[in-house]
């Protein structure tokens, strides 16, 4: 028992370590990760030019992870107005922005759309 206790408190403290090392910079990239992956998602769900059940959830779960994490990252700078500013200018500086604007406008052409809003996810 007493060779856990010192083994339980030096995981603790790496995974704090390991989570403070991040960056805003990192914290951006992660965002813009996600960003991504709800952009292939929906060009995945609309490549049939029809929005089916299935592709609601897919659009829906990958937009509810980015928007997680932007909160998450955005709440764990509360105490670093500095980190917090260069972490929103990293992520909203990047392309794919304009890569989210073209794919959201093809996703309301796509049959099927109203869908989306009329799914509580």
């Amino acid at each position: 028992m007493t060779k856990k206790i010192p083994l339980f408190v030096a995981v603790a403290l790496t995974v704090m370590l390991w989570s403070c090392a991040s960056t805003p910079a990192d914290n951006a990239e992660k965002v813009v990760n996600a960003v991504n992956k709800y952009c292939d998602n929906v060009e995945k769900a609309i490549a049939d030019e029809v929005i089916d059940d299935d592709d609601v959830t897919l659009i829906k779960d990958s937009e509810k992870n980015y928007m997680d994490l932007i909160a998450e990252i955005t709440e764990g700078y509360a105490g670093s107005a500095n980190d917090r500013a260069e972490f929103e200018q990293q992520y909203t500086s990047d392309g794919v922005w304009v890569r989210m604007a073209d794919v959201t406008l093809k996703l309301a052409n796509t049959e099927g759309y109203a869908k989306l809003s009329l799914t509580n996810k």
